[in-house]
């Protein structure tokens, strides 16, 4: 049973090859029979119109004796049956009173059984549901004779071949159908040792390899050439593994080396704007002007160099300090700071209930801040943005992009939902919208260094949570964050 509908049909293909095995010998042994059954109905009634073709009819019987002379008639299947010329039976032979039965001539008129001469035919009973072989012969007088065989003996053969040809062909599928098992799980082991070896490199076994089969077979050649692809990308894995790995660290040293004349910018910044206010620096406005573009643009790198940081150590030790946190009063705390913020912001929030949970309040605070941030940075201004937060007994459907993946059987989840009103994500650009460094175009032109989204698609993960999104030119763009309860 799947999705409510029962599957005739099995998935593993040891079942389907014995299955089709079995329908077609089934077929095979059907048309068998049934052919041979035919044929040997047509055999014994040409034995039967054989014989009734040499039973003496046309000669003029003897006077018959006396009754009181006359034997006792014998059961047989034979009977002959003399009728006068308007029709009427005068005489019947082969009857008994233990077995009265005649072929039924009452559909068959005199003359109709004159121009039947010598051809046998077939016609029902008088009595029960057998069939009787005919022939006729005209008299001279303008009467008929008529003998006839019984078809009954012909009719008990064959239900009797039926019943063996059923027998036998239910014995032979079965012997077949175990044989087909035993045969088809012999021949497919090597698949499933195939099957087994991919289980164990998903797993994160990169050095399992296929067990060596003979290579003049097909699952031999798979099995090299798996083992052949297996180890390159082995390698290339490793290799990338390596590059991962000293990139992270390169980034996390510049990052941190970057931090101490970053301070030293801002410091000095800060220096000059002291001296000005105590007259010590004269004031000229295009050295303010420089000024505080190097005081933007190094407070800039430094949000910049914090992330990197951010990341990096998140990617060696994915650290968390999880506590009981209640996710309507963290997205009440980043709304009022983002009104603080943006005080022309149209922002709204709904919380239909209070939602509990066992996460780091603050990484779960930087991923909405993140998304809120982000939804007021890409929207022109007065755009409405709706934050809502929500409990659900099951987790909604993933957007078109999603990153994260929920644990099997999670039920409960805490939703959070960050929608906005402006022009939209183009749909080529929300697959990589997660990456980092990625910055999505804009109407605004306002874009940052493309780390935020990357970040709260970290923490989330990092709570077996999920992250999606959802856009398309001109109706805005929804972020989704789900987060199991459970």
């Amino acid at each position: 049973m799947s999705g409510g509908r029962f599957r005739l049909w099995p998935r593993g293909l040891g079942a389907r090859l014995t299955l089709a095995l079995l329908c077609l010998t089934a077929v095979c042994l059907l048309a068998f029979g049934a052919a041979g059954t035919v044929l040997l109905r047509h055999s014994l009634i040409d034995e039967v119109d054989d014989q009734l073709a040499g039973l003496p009819i046309s000669a003029s019987p003897a006077q018959p004796p006396p009754a009181e002379e006359r034997p006792p008639p014998f059961p047989t299947s034979l009977r002959a049956i003399e009728l006068d010329d308007s029709g009427e039976v005068e005489r019947v032979v082969g009857r008994t009173s233990a077995d009265e039965a005649l072929p039924d001539l009452s559909g068959w008129s005199l003359d109709r059984l004159r121009a039947a001469r010598g051809e046998p035919f077939t016609v029902p009973g008088t009595e029960g549901d057998g069939s009787w072989r005919v022939l006729t012969e005209p008299e001279p007088d303008g009467g008929v004779r008529v003998v006839a065989q019984s078809l009954d003996d012909v009719d008990d053969t064959l239900s009797r071949l039926v019943i063996i040809e059923t027998a036998v062909g239910l014995t032979l599928l079965l012997a077949l159908g175990a044989g087909a098992v035993a045969t088809v799980r012999l021949q497919l082991r090597p698949l499933r040792e195939i099957e087994r070896t991919a289980q164990a490199i998903a797993g994160g076994d990169l050095d399992r390899r296929v067990p060596a089969q003979d290579p003049a077979t097909e699952t031999g050649r798979l099995g090299a050439a798996l083992n052949t692809m297996l180890g390159e990308l082995a390698q290339a894995l490793r290799e990338r593994d390596r590059s991962a790995e000293t990139t992270r660290r390169f980034v996390a040293d510049a990052s941190h080396e970057l931090r101490t004349p970053l301070s030293s910018i801002v410091g000095f910044a800060e220096l000059y704007r002291q001296g000005r206010r105590r007259g010590v620096v004269a004031e000229d406005p295009r050295t303010e002007r420089w000024m505080s573009r190097i005081e933007e643009e190094s407070q800039r790198m430094g949000t910049m160099v914090n992330n990197l940081l951010i990341l990096s150590r998140f990617d060696e030790t994915p650290h968390l300090q999880p506590s009981d946190v209640e996710l309507g009063e963290i997205a009440a705390r980043v709304t009022r700071a983002a009104r603080e913020r943006a005080p022309g912001a149209v922002l709204e929030l709904q919380v239909c209930e209070p939602v509990f949970l066992v996460a780091d309040s603050e990484r779960v605070r930087q991923v909405l801040e993140n998304l809120v941030g982000n939804a007021l940075t890409h929207t022109p201004a007065g755009t409405p943005v709706r934050v809502e937060v929500l409990r659900a007994g099951h987790p909604p459907p993933p957007g078109p992009v999603t990153v994260g993946q929920l644990p099997p059987g999670v039920r409960e989840v805490g939703v959070i939902t960050v929608r906005d009103s402006g022009p939209g994500i183009p749909r080529d650009e929300l697959p990589r919208l997660f990456d980092r460094f990625y910055r999505a175009s804009t109407p605004q032109g306002r874009s940052g260094a493309g780390l935020g989204l990357a970040i709260s698609a970290a923490f989330v993960a990092a709570h077996d949570g999920r992250l999606s999104v959802d856009s398309a030119p001109g109706r805005g763009a929804v972020f989704t964050v789900v987060l199991p309860l459970g």
